[in-house]
């Protein structure tokens, strides 16, 4: 009896995963043109969430919270590096790169290093972070999460979560001057 009641168990779990929302997609790809020994600090470019300024300061107390950690610090006069966010409100196809791990390649730098070009269909709801240089204007890095919407818990705090799998795909660390 133990071990039928044991077996009924583990199927209702596996019934109950099968019935929850996708999983989150998580990726990310960045420019071989970024000098990411170079750079120290950051600033927020404009939200652009007119219809939610509660989102807004989610999302980047979230961010903020996530670069600090890698000893990057805000600075509202020259900052090395600008951050963009976004939630697209429909569903997307979008180009990102396969390539070498970017840890691995920031100690390399090689320039020989090749993108291979994967097309993704993204979701409605995909959030997608941008670290921009502040000198030339150019998308360095790029982490975007997809299918964040499809979860039934989403609370004001979501975003710490979702913020935080993105950037678990950027290893780096501020450079110390």
């Amino acid at each position: 009896m133990k071990k039928c009641v044991g077996v009924l168990f583990v199927l209702a779990i596996v019934a109950m995963a099968g019935c929850s929302p996708s999983r989150l997609f998580v990726e990310h790809d960045y420019s071989y043109e970024g000098h990411f020994k170079n750079y120290e600090s950051f600033n927020f470019l404009e939200c652009e969430f007119v219809d939610s300024t509660l989102l807004c300061s989610d999302i980047q107390d979230a961010i903020r919270h996530q670069m600090e950690a890698r000893g990057y610090r805000v600075s509202n006069r020259n900052p090395n590096l600008l951050i963009s966010y976004n939630i697209f409100r429909s569903d997307l196809r979008f180009r990102g790169y396969q390539q070498p791990v970017i840890k691995d390649w920031v100690v390399r730098e090689d320039d020989d290093a090749t993108y291979k070009r994967i097309d993704y269909n993204l979701d409605e709801g995909t959030l997608m972070i941008s670290l921009i240089d502040a000198e030339s204007y150019q998308v360095i890095w790029k982490g975007y999460a997809s299918k964040m919407m499809r979860n039934p818990n989403f609370k004001n705090n979501y975003f710490k979560g979702i913020v935080r799998s993105i950037f678990d795909q950027y290893p780096l660390m501020a450079t110390v001057k």
